[in-house]
């Protein structure tokens, strides 16, 4: 299982389009707003995450931004500094205070930064694409 939010522009294709039309550089556009939305994932993960031994916390971040073919986005939750994947011991870790284990109750952290703070993701990735058109 991945311990980690993929952040992508979906639901904003109407703000691109305006910056498309200004001639403005769209991927330069898209990449700040991926870097805004993520910073709030991050945060909300941050918040979330068990503190116990503060292993999760110190290994959640986020990616530069990726890009597939025409697509853009960044990935932030349990990982390296560098975006590779954490050792085996605390990708187990990450998995069982995410989803429970039969003898442990699951302390989620990745699903409700999902749900609670999808909302101000995208009001940050608006927000920056605002920025980028002078509104």
């Amino acid at each position: 299982m991945v311990t980690r939010v993929e952040v992508s522009t979906s639901g904003l294709e109407g703000w691109l389009e305006d910056i498309t039309k200004l001639g403005l550089d769209v991927d330069e556009a898209v990449h700040r707003a991926l870097r805004a939305g993520a910073a709030v994932a991050k945060d909300g993960l941050r918040r979330r995450v068990p503190k116990d031994t503060h292993n999760l916390e110190f290994h959640l971040h986020a990616t530069e931004v990726k890009q597939e073919d025409n697509t853009s986005f960044v990935l932030v939750g349990v990982m390296e500094d560098d975006g590779s994947p954490v050792d085996a011991e605390t990708a187990r870790y990450a998995n069982s205070q995410e989803y429970g284990t039969s003898s442990m109750a699951a302390q989620p952290y990745v699903r409700p930064t999902i749900e609670e703070d999808k909302g101000a993701i995208k009001k940050a990735m608006r927000d920056e694409l605002k920025g980028v058109l002078g509104e």
